[in-house]
């Protein structure tokens, strides 16, 4: 049957959807799903890896962050020396640098200043994609479906990463893990071959994804565009974006490093937090945009700050509260995927900055400054947080996470929204 003569049939409003489909959609899903499960396996083996081959000590361990985050910072001058490239192509490079960092990591084995240039491959492709991933995905829908448009890809990047999840889990099976009491260290049961398994795959996964990238056309604009502003009344987004990068930063460094060395975890357990915390999101994501236009950003952003007070201090003290080994390690567990999720609240910031922002072009250099503030942070915290670590006990790492949450907590309640003029409507309900 003729495509148009089916679509006639359907009912009124699944056709008027299916027409406002853009064509290249299906090649751009597919490419963002693939990205998806690169970063899902690279994610939930990282940790293990590093341990298993380097030993680091929780310093060496903070140190490597500042290679890993270094192109965030630099992500401006990296994008204007792409300028004259469509963001496609950018995309495209983007997988491209990934997946070269990726099969790195299987090829260098122990050899560590290789390894320094794998990760900072691995940083450089997936920080050059962040300028440009919302501005393609807001290509492929016209300005009264944008917002869906962006759910829709997000959705779809979740579920990928799941599926990331499961192939670890797959190729890495259900190692026993040994808590400190038992004696054995895990990763001594993990062969280099299953690490590298896993690099090939997620490598393969991100070369499929730039096949996509680059089959793409007419999406995007033809240059990036990547600018900074600084105001005085936007001081209080940027001392947020200090908090948060900070306090984000000690988790995503530190939280796995825990369950690796203190609590002895396999890559299969981060496998099933990663489907876990994934899984969750996909009906927490969406369910937290509406209480955030429920709510409003300020209650949003102080119950997100105290909450993340009671992650880090009960992360830190998780084996100090008389359980067992297997207590202590399903509670930090839990903290783990709570923490994962409440990263999501990144989005009321957003909102906030665009509700007081003076104009779209103000937002844009706007989120891009809150993103280079966060890069700065990050290069700097992983380092501090190490030399606590090493010299005072791991407790005390997230002890002064729970810390950075109070001054979160204080300056969030100070967030006030200017109300809605002609010039910012809600928009109508969907």
């Amino acid at each position: 049957m003729h495509a148009g003569i089916w679509l006639a049939g359907l009912p009124n409003r699944t056709y008027r959807r299916l027409r406002e489909v853009h064509p290249e959609l299906p090649k751009y899903l597919a490419a963002v799903a693939l990205m998806a499960v690169g970063g899902g396996i690279i994610d939930s083996v990282y940790n293990n890896y590093l341990n298993s081959q380097f030993h680091l000590t929780a310093q060496a361990r903070g140190n490597l962050e500042f290679i890993r985050e270094f192109p965030g910072l630099m992500i401006a001058v990296l994008m204007l020396g792409l300028a004259m490239l469509k963001e496609t192509r950018i995309a495209f490079l983007s997988a491209i640098t990934m997946a070269v960092g990726m099969i790195g990591f299987a090829l260098v084995g122990t050899v560590w200043w290789p390894m320094l240039v794998c990760t900072l491959l691995w940083g450089i492709g997936s920080h050059l994609m962040m300028p440009v991933g919302s501005s393609l995905t807001m290509s492929l829908g016209s300005a009264s479906t944008r917002g869906r448009r962006l759910g829709q890809v997000a959705a779809v990047s979740t579920i990928g990463t799941v599926v990331g999840g499961f192939i670890v889990w797959g190729v890495f099976g259900t190692l026993p893990t040994r808590t400190p009491a038992a004696g054995a260290h895990v990763n001594h049961q993990i062969s280099n071959g299953q690490y590298n398994t896993t690099f090939y795959i997620a490598a393969a996964a991100c070369m499929l994804a730039a096949i996509f990238y680059g089959l793409l056309r007419k999406v995007g604009s033809s240059k990036a565009r990547q600018g900074f502003v600084v105001r005085k009344e936007y001081w209080l987004y940027y001392v947020l974006n200090v908090l948060y990068g900070a306090r984000k930063q000690i988790f995503l460094t530190f939280g796995r490093w825990v369950l690796v060395t203190v609590y002895m975890q396999s890559p299969t357990t981060f496998a099933i937090l990663t489907i876990v915390s994934n899984g969750m999101g996909i009906i927490f994501q969406p369910t937290l945009g509406h209480i955030i236009d429920w709510m409003g950003e300020r209650k949003v952003l102080v119950l997100d700050s105290f909450m993340l007070m009671l992650v880090c201090l009960g992360y830190g003290s998780a084996k100090h509260l008389g359980l067992s080994d297997a207590g202590a390690l399903i509670l930090a567990s839990v903290f783990c995927v709570l923490d994962q999720m409440f990263f999501a609240v990144s989005m009321a910031r957003d909102t906030y900055v665009s509700k007081i922002a003076r104009s779209d072009k103000d937002l844009t250099a706007s989120l891009s400054m809150g993103v280079s503030i966060n890069h700065i942070v990050a290069m700097t915290v992983p380092s501090l947080g190490g030399m606590l670590w090493d010299r005072c006990g791991y407790e005390w790492v997230f002890v002064a996470g729970g810390g950075v949450a109070i001054l979160m907590t204080i300056f969030s309640n100070m967030v006030k929204v200017p109300p809605l003029t002609s010039d910012h409507q809600s928009p109508a309900p969907t």
